[in-house]
């Protein structure tokens, strides 16, 4: 199945959740997958994301992880006398997923700097075609060249990625351009050779092969995954597919209908339907 191999039965999920909202919030609840906070338990996300939030602007590499995982567990051990282990199990989850984010974030401002790009990320970008369409955020441009920047939290992914080609290709496609550039960060070092090599990509031009044909792959992956998603227009998709039974309950909600203890792997299936 092309979902499995690049776009991913997450993606499948989410997208079913966005236009399917009630259906598959109920589908999580009966399948545990979503669960009701007990009255009597409290959760700890507003406490560590005002311990975080003063920190997360220091994190330049992967070697900072450990200090500021130190710190804000510190902080908050300190501040809350009745925090449990599940509760820091849970905060070292949720900062994992949280110190590699903003890592990216911070080092994306760096590469933009460096090679004096244009800042993307102010404009949503959106191509239709028949009954589907994409829409995303673009890193950065530089002339006309599509510029999509990943800082690698070690050396050996350092490489060429299938998805991270196709989510170029995407951007590529929403805002009518014809190259492109996967921009990789790691140690204080910039990846961005124009030529080929065994770890990078290059620029990539559509106009010439082999990256037309590639292009053209991925307009046909993408038809099909969406060919894919509309399968489930009448069709309950299985949602242990893409949710591990292990991770489960992967958020409980309040009384409010607020989002608590949320698993960072499934953030955006739970931000869709709350």
């Amino acid at each position: 199945m092309v979902i499995s191999m690049v776009f991913g039965l997450l993606v499948m999920l989410l997208l079913l959740c966005r236009k399917y909202k009630g259906l598959y919030k109920n589908i999580l609840f009966s399948n545990q997958a979503f669960k009701l906070l007990e009255p009597t338990v409290k959760t700890f996300d507003k406490e560590l994301k005002r311990v975080y939030s003063s920190l997360k602007t220091e994190i330049k590499s992967p070697e900072d992880f450990v200090r500021i995982k130190q710190e804000v567990t510190k902080k908050l051990k300190i501040e809350n006398k009745d925090i449990t282990q599940a509760d820091l199990n849970h905060v070292s989850e949720v900062l994992e997923n949280s110190l590699k984010k903003d890592c990216g974030i911070n080092n994306e401002s760096k590469v933009i700097n460096v090679k004096k790009y244009l800042k993307g990320n102010n404009q949503m970008y959106t191509y239709e075609e028949n009954n589907w369409k994409i829409r995303g955020y673009h890193d950065a441009t530089y002339g006309e060249t599509v510029i999509e920047i990943k800082t690698r939290m070690r050396y050996h992914n350092v490489r060429k990625n299938e998805y991270d080609l196709y989510q170029l290709f995407g951007y590529m496609l929403a805002m009518n351009k014809t190259t492109g550039k996967i921009v990789q960060f790691y140690d204080n070092i910039i990846y961005d050779s124009d030529l080929e090599t065994f770890n990078e990509y290059g620029l990539i031009d559509i106009k010439c092969e082999p990256w037309t044909s590639k292009f053209d792959t991925f307009k046909k992956d993408l038809c099909q995954f969406f060919a894919e998603l509309d399968f489930y227009s009448d069709k309950t998709f299985d949602t242990s597919l893409a949710i591990d039974a292990s991770d489960k309950p992967i958020a409980v909600f309040d009384i409010d209908g607020i989002a608590h203890n949320v698993n960072p792997k499934y953030e955006k299936i739970v931000k869709a339907l709350s």
